[in-house]
């Protein structure tokens, strides 16, 4: 690795942290490095050339990579919806702390408005919340909190995005034409495509100072808005299915 650039550590890549790695990649200020739990490398990022290297996650492990690499940052997308959760990050904290050169932290947030609704969605009252508070408790690591609104690529077909659909939440389902709105479909809301989100990260990765949370929105608009501008566009009316029992 070219030794001028600062090297970036990701854990637990998933599908918004693949477009934050290609953007880091593509960035001449960083070089990135990924955390594996040892099992298959995505082929993606053996196409692309990306360093891997296997940890247990253990704040031992962690930290012999971290002093290793030279890394100075770490950016988690580790989705674990209970106790594990903290256990993990507190190991990533830890390791931090302790390390060389490691001194700045980007826990896995990555949506909601986590000062309104900090235990939103209500997994995060035993994952998200109780190691913010961790985090609030120290001083050695710098951190934020990086939240955007919606993503917009859940308005794409699937061929068009890394992300996978999440027709529980997401009312617009490109791939079947069907929209199903809750409330008035009038409230304002904000989506950033998951390209942007991997350029607002490295932006975040250059400043010196970060504040504890960080909020980025592509688009302000409303799901009535986005419904007519999809069925202008393409010229075709989306199906609106009626509500069941269970909905």
């Amino acid at each position: 690795m070219t030794s001028d650039r600062e090297v970036i550590v990701v854990a637990g890549v998933g599908e918004l942290g693949r477009y934050v790695c290609e953007e880091l990649q593509a960035s001449p200020e960083f070089d990135l490095v990924v955390l594996t739990r040892g099992h298959a490398i995505k082929p993606w990022l053996e196409s692309k050339g990306v360093r891997s290297i296997t940890t247990d996650y253990t704040t031992a492990s962690l930290l012999s990579i971290l002093n290793s690499t030279h890394a100075t940052t770490i950016i988690s997308f580790i989705n674990n919806s209970g106790p594990q959760y903290i256990t993990v990050h507190s190991a990533l904290l830890t390791a931090c702390q302790q390390s060389n050169t490691c001194k700045r932290l980007i826990p896995s947030e990555w949506i909601g408005d986590v000062e309104t609704y900090p235990l939103k969605p209500a997994f995060y009252a035993t994952s998200r919340e109780p190691f913010r508070h961790v985090l609030r408790a120290q001083t050695e690591v710098s951190w934020t909190l990086f939240n955007v609104g919606w993503l917009a690529d859940y308005f794409l077909p699937r061929a068009k995005t890394h992300m996978t659909p999440v027709l529980a939440m997401f009312p617009v389902d490109p791939n079947a034409w069907q929209a199903r709105v809750r409330g008035s479909g009038d409230e304002m809301q904000s989506w950033t495509c998951g390209r942007d989100v991997g350029k607002a990260v490295v932006e975040l990765c250059k400043a010196d100072e970060w504040e504890q949370v960080t909020y980025v929105a592509g688009e302000w608009s409303t799901f009535n808005q986005a419904i007519k501008a999809m069925e202008k566009y393409h010229e075709k009316i989306l199906v609106s299915p009626k509500w069941g029992d269970g909905d």
